[in-house]
């Protein structure tokens, strides 16, 4: 029997769970105080592991475990943000809710992932060429989806003609800002200063 259709010990469950462990600790530290600034030392304190069983499940060391980190729950990650697309971007929804619906989506994926994207952003220098990738390919997601909500809508006749690719990324671009100021600055999100953006863009896309 394969390796796949093998069922799984109380080892091999031992190793996953003792792996995980490896991984949010890590994603933590690396979020906190960087990867360069964690030592192996100091992570292996935290998590109460000897120095050479850490390198048994990751021989490459430090680094492995940081791409280990980002690569953790893609598939997971991809899932939620289609699910969360295909049920917010509605045809039988105003256009102001369904706006403020998937601007308040995509605050509350950053900050449920406030880690990885920290992480992200400190060490894009050191992410492998197959997981920018695969980030390339999350960002295209809520691009894609929007820029074809805007267009149904044109055919509505609730907006008017215009380059839909332009206004979702402008759109997209404002709303990322403010997520990436918290993330950086701690900036608290403004419920007002929101409304008073989603009522500009369907003013400023309105027939």
């Amino acid at each position: 029997m394969s390796d796949t259709g093998r069922k799984k010990t109380n080892r091999d469950l031992l190793a996953e769970e003792r792996r995980q462990q490896i991984l949010d600790i890590a994603r933590r530290l690396f979020a906190e105080k960087g990867f360069h600034a964690t030592s192996m030392r100091e992570l292996n304190k935290e998590i109460g592991m000897a120095e050479a069983l850490t390198y048994h499940y990751f021989p490459g060391g430090k680094y492995e475990i940081l791409q280990a980190v980002l690569q953790n729950s893609q598939e997971k990650r991809m899932a939620n943000i289609l699910t969360s697309f295909s049920s917010t971007f509605r045809d039988d929804t105003p256009l102001r809710e369904v706006l403020l619906n998937a601007i308040d989506g995509f605050y509350e994926r950053f900050m449920n992932d406030k880690e990885y994207f920290q992480i992200l952003l400190r060490e894009r220098s050191l992410v492998e060429h197959e997981q920018l990738k695969w980030l390339n390919r999350m960002a295209e997601q809520p691009f894609e989806a929007l820029v074809h909500f805007l267009k149904r809508r044109a055919e509505l006749d609730e907006i008017r003609q215009m380059d839909f690719e332009m206004a979702a990324s402008q759109l997209i671009s404002h709303v990322a800002i403010g997520a990436f100021q918290h993330i950086l600055f701690g900036k608290e999100r403004d419920s007002a200063q929101l409304e008073r953006m989603v009522d500009f863009y369907v003013k400023m896309w309105s027939t």
